[in-house]
């Protein structure tokens, strides 16, 4: 049997060079005919190191002196010739310090060395283990010298632990991941930063190694033909990954330093690599493998209830102000639900809200969060939207608005209202039309209601109808046309796309 995924949960750490599973990983005609119990909790004999490969002889000695290590190869012609019962032959072997016995006849029902077996021991089988032994051996002091090279490399140009992940994920061909105390992504060479490493996958698992203050360290998922390489560099990763991390904190920006820093992730730089805004959301103190959300709302003295329902909504990060507006980057656990749907929160003035972006995945998305709570706080601002608090991710909320965010900003707005209530727009310069075409459609053409609304008179209502007809050369009570129209006002009502501050 082959060791498969069923072995173990995460592969150990030995540190051994090259072990009996390595070459059972890579001479497909090996496999496992017995091993011996262990003799101490964790213990596998499979862990074995291997040093060399050495053949029995068929004279006394039977084995040449040995230096410990080695894997014996006790061919069927030895054992009839030596007239020794094959148990008895292995466990006179076995008080030796060898890595085990590889033989070519049904194995024992125990033994105290790991035996394995193969179909035949050929004259060759020895020179070409030890070729295969020295092939690998220096395959791994060359990957090595390679991954030391670019540790060295990456740590002398200051790489934050997220570039470091990345750049020797890339040459290894492993992924990389961080997670922290809770068990949550903190770092990812993976594109899915919400999935934690998934242990003992099939004939794959992942190697751990411990950090400091609750964090670990996998590197996966690898193959048995790699493990040898994986468990190499495994320690020489977590000191790397470890001295990037304390650099990291130690840099860090505190205080004001940390909100401006928050405040270029929200609003970056045009043109900035997405790749350097979650570095330096990193930087900044922002965990990875969260759910983000941002939210706006007008500068005021602190406010209890304002406070209260941000903290609902996740660990509270202050970043600066946006286009006049308190910036806040909200940060929650992927596994716990945010309740967004409770009663909202009751402000102590009745000019205080906050708008909320839906949720992101990754701090590379939170200029796209930013956006979304521009455009609501800009129509709350204007009176478009009212509630003392308005989520970007509950469509009930904002009703058109939604589906016109999609193409807010570009030039596909300015064509679509001027083809449906472009004249009107022209003639009506003082917007008495427009408000009056809004409330109307806003209450399904009921006139009493609409005059209520406006505060006028049934007739100057009835006059104002008649002059919106000749403009727009269509009747507002037409089921076909209502709700283009409707449309199109909201349209030209959206606010502009301006600077932040």
């Amino acid at each position: 049997m082959k060791p498969g995924g069923e072995r173990l949960q995460a592969m150990s750490t030995h540190a051994g060079e090259i072990t009996l599973r390595d070459i059972l990983a890579w001479v497909p005609d090996l496999d496992i005919g017995v091993l011996p119990g262990p003799t101490s909790p964790g213990d596998d004999a499979l862990d074995r190191d291997v040093e060399w490969v050495i053949s029995a002889r068929d004279r006394v000695p039977m084995l040449p002196t040995l230096r410990g290590a080695e894997l014996i190869l006790l061919p069927r012609r030895i054992v009839f010739d030596s007239a020794v019962p094959l148990p008895l032959l292995i466990n006179e072997i076995a008080v030796q310090p060898v890595a085990g016995v590889v033989i070519d006849i049904d194995p024992p029902a125990s033994s105290r060395v790991p035996v394995l077996v193969v179909p035949t021991i050929t004259p060759e089988l020895e020179s070409d283990l030890n070729r295969l032994l020295m092939s690998r051996r220096n395959d791994l002091l060359r990957t090595g010298a390679e991954i030391e090279r670019s540790i060295s490399e990456l740590t002398s140009l200051g790489a934050g632990p997220g570039e470091l992940i990345d750049q020797l994920s890339e040459l290894l061909e492993f992924e990389i991941v961080v997670t922290n105390s809770s068990g949550a992504t903190a770092y990812s060479s993976r594109d899915d930063t919400h999935s934690s490493p998934v242990i003992g996958a099939g004939n794959e698992s992942w190697i751990q190694q411990t950090l400091r203050r609750g964090h670990v360290l996998w590197i996966g998922p690898i193959s048995s033909n790699r493990s040898a390489l994986a468990r190499l560099i495994g320690k020489r990763l977590r000191e790397a990954v470890q001295q990037a991390m304390d650099h990291a904190e130690a840099t860090a920006p505190h205080g004001a330093a940390r909100v401006h820093a928050l405040n270029q992730i929200l609003v970056p730089p045009t043109g900035m690599d997405p790749d350097r805004l979650a570095t330096a959301a990193v930087r900044a103190g922002l965990p990875l493998g969260a759910t983000y959300r941002v939210a706006l709302h007008p500068q005021t003295e602190a406010d209890p209830a304002l406070r209260r329902r941000l903290s609902t909504l996740g660990q509270d990060f202050e970043a600066g102000t946006i286009g006049g507006f308190a910036a806040h980057i909200l940060v929650s656990d992927t596994d716990r639900q945010v309740n967004t749907s409770r009663r909202a929160f009751e402000p102590e003035t009745n000019n205080l809200w906050i708008v909320v972006s839906e949720p992101v995945a990754t701090a590379r998305q939170l200029p796209s969060a930013t956006r979304q709570v521009r455009y609501l706080s800009a129509l709350r601002a204007q009176g478009q939207l009212d509630g003392s608090e308005i989520f970007f991710d509950r469509d009930h909320q904002i009703g058109p608005y939604r589906l016109l965010y999609e193409h807010w900003g570009t030039d596909r707005i300015p064509k679509y209202v001027d083809s449906l209530i472009g004249d009107l727009i022209r003639e009506d310069r003082r917007g008495l039309l427009r408000a009056t075409l809004r409330a109307y459609l806003e209450h399904g053409g009921a006139q009493r209601l609409t005059a209520e609304r406006l505060a006028i008179h049934r007739n100057t209502l009835t006059y104002r109808l008649r002059q919106i007809r000749v403009v727009l050369h269509a009747d507002p009570d037409d089921p076909d046309v209502r709700l283009g129209l409707h449309l199109a006002l909201l349209a030209s009502e959206l606010p502009q796309i301006e600077p932040a501050s």
